[in-house]
C-alpha cells in the first residue's frame, strides 16, 4: 500500500499514516528489513506485463524516502541502513533518470542532518567543579528559566523512533536509545545536585535557606511549565538524607513550606497524577513552553504498548489503532519539542549546574548523618546499617 505504480498518482498514503507506521513499524519488523520489502515489491510491481509503458513507481518511491529521512534520519546511521537507501536510489534513477537531481538532493539533506547528529553526539560539557558551591544571590526565577533551557536542549536532542525503540526490547539497540538515557540521567543529576548543595558541609547555619532556596526554584519551574525540573527538584527535597533532619524542617519558613506542600499535590502520583495532568493542559494554553515530567511521558507510551497488541488477535495482521496511539503521543512530544523559552539563557549558570560534582546516596548520607545524629529506633537501626555498609570502603566515594 505504501507505493503505487500508478504514474497519475491516484493513491499514495497520507504524512499522518506513513508517520504511524514508519514509527511503530520498529516494534515488530527491523526498519533495514522494512526497506528491503519495499524495494522488493517496487521491483515486482515494475516487472508486471500488464503495466502501461509510461507507468513507473520511481516517484513515489522516491517521495517515501524522502518523508523517511526527514522523519526519523537516525534510522540511517547504520550502514546496513544506507546500503538499502542506495539500492533504491539506484532502481529510482534507473527506471526514471529524471529522478536523479531529486535523489542527489535527497542523499545530500540526509548526509547534513546525520552531520548535525554527530555533532550533537561529541558535544561536551566542561570539566567538573572541584567543590560545591552554587551562587545563592541569583534570583531563583533565573534559575528556573536556566533549567528550562537546558531541559528543552535534553528534550530536542530526542527522535521519536528512539523514544519507540527502546521501548522495542528484541531489536533495540543501546546505542540507538543514548539521547534517552541522558535525558534522564540529566533528571538524576539534578536531582542530587539539589540534595548536594543542602547537605553541604560548608554552608553551616544558612542550610535552611538553601533548602528554601531550592523550594523556590522548583514552584518558579512549576510556574514556567516546566515539570520536569520541578519533579526532579522535589524529588531531590525528599531525597531520605533531608527527610531525616527534623532540626533543619523546623528552620523552614511556614510559608514557604506551604508553597513546597502545594506543589507537591500538584505533581502527587494519586489518581495516575490527575492534578499534574490538569496542570498540564492548562500551562500549553498560557505558556510557549511546556516540558513535560518525562518519566510520566514514557510511562504512558509503555502502558499503550502493553495494553494494546501488536498484532490483532488471532491474525497475523498488525493492530494499526495501536500504530495511531504511539503516534499521537509522539505528535505531542514534538510539539514540547518546538516550545521556545523566552526568557534569556546564561550559559555560566548553565555550565555550573552541569558540571557541578553531586554527592553519591552513600556520600549525603554520610553528609546528613555528620549534621544530625539519629534520634529514633528505626534511624539508629539504619545508621547502623549504614555504617556496616561502608566500613570496608570508609567513605572514599563520595562523589561520582
Amino acid at each position: 500500500a505504501v507505493v503505487s505504480t500508478q504514474s497519475t498518482g491516484e493513491y499514495y498514503p497520507t504524512e499522518e499514516y506513513l508517520f504511524a507506521f514508519l514509527l511503530s513499524c520498529r516494534l515488530f519488523i527491523d526498519p533495514v528489513d522494512v526497506m528491503k520489502q519495499v524495494i522488493d515489491r517496487c521491483q515486482i510491481e515494475q516487472s508486471n506485463p500488464d503495466l502501461p509503458e509510461t507507468a513507473t513507481v520511481a516517484p513515489h518511491l522516491l517521495l517515501f524516502i524522502l518523508q523517511w529521512t526527514e522523519t526519523f534520519s537516525n534510522d540511517f546511521i547504520r550502514p546496513t541502513m544506507m546500503e538499502r537507501l542506495h539500492e533504491a536510489r539506484r532502481f529510482c534513477q534507473t527506471l526514471d533518470p529524471s529522478c536523479s537531481r531529486g535523489c542527489n538532493r535527497l542523499i545530500q539533506m540526509l548526509d547534513n542532518r546525520l552531520t548535525d547528529v554527530k555533532l550533537k553526539k561529541n558535544i561536551t560539557k566542561s570539566d567538573a567543579c572541584e567543590v560545591i558551591n552554587f551562587v545563592r544571590d541569583i534570583k531563583p526565577e533565573l534559575i528556573a528559566a536556566q533549567l528550562t533551557h537546558l531541559e528543552l536542549d535534553y528534550l530536542n536532542n530526542i527522535a521519536c523512533d528512539e523514544m519507540i525503540t527502546m521501548l522495542g526490547k528484541d531489536i533495540a539497540q543501546d546505542s540507538l536509545c543514548r539521547n534517552v538515557d541522558k535525558y534522564v540521567n540529566w533528571f538524576n543529576h539534578l536531582s542530587h545536585f539539589v540534595a548536594s548543595e543542602v547537605v553541604a558541609p560548608e554552608l553551616g547555619g544558612a542550610r535552611h535557606l538553601t533548602m528554601e532556596y531550592y523550594m523556590d526554584v522548583a514552584v518558579s519551574c512549576f510556574s514556567l511549565g516546566n515539570f520536569n525540573s520541578a519533579m526532579s527538584i522535589l524529588a531531590g527535597l525528599n531525597q531520605s538524607s533531608l527527610t531525616r533532619l527534623h532540626g533543619l524542617r523546623d528552620k523552614l519558613d511556614k510559608n514557604k513550606l506551604q508553597h513546597l506542600q502545594t506543589l507537591e499535590r500538584q505533581m502527587s502520583p494519586s489518581e495516575n497524577f490527575k492534578a499534574y495532568r490538569m496542570a498540564m493542559k492548562n500551562a500549553a494554553q498560557q505558556h510557549t513552553c511546556v516540558i513535560p515530567f518525562f518519566t510520566l511521558l514514557v510511562k504512558d507510551i509503555h502502558t499503550t504498548c502493553e495494553i494494546k497488541k501488536t498484532k490483532v488477535e488471532g491474525t497475523d495482521q498488525i493492530n494499526f489503532e495501536k500504530c495511531w496511539e504511539l503516534s499521537r503521543h509522539m505528535r505531542d512530544f514534538q510539539k514540547y519539542q518546538l516550545g521556545v523559552c523566552d526568557l534569556q539563557a546564561d550559559s555560566n549558570i548553565q555550565e555550573e549546574i552541569l558540571a557541578t560534582k553531586v554527592l553519591t546516596e552513600d556520600g549525603m548520607s554520610f553528609a546528613s548523618y555528620e549534621i544530625e545524629q539519629p534520634v529514633t529506633v528505626n534511624d539508629k537501626k539504619r545508621y547502623k546499617a549504614f555504617l556496616e555498609k561502608q566500613a570496608p570502603t570508609r567513605m572514599n566515594n563520595s562523589f561520582y
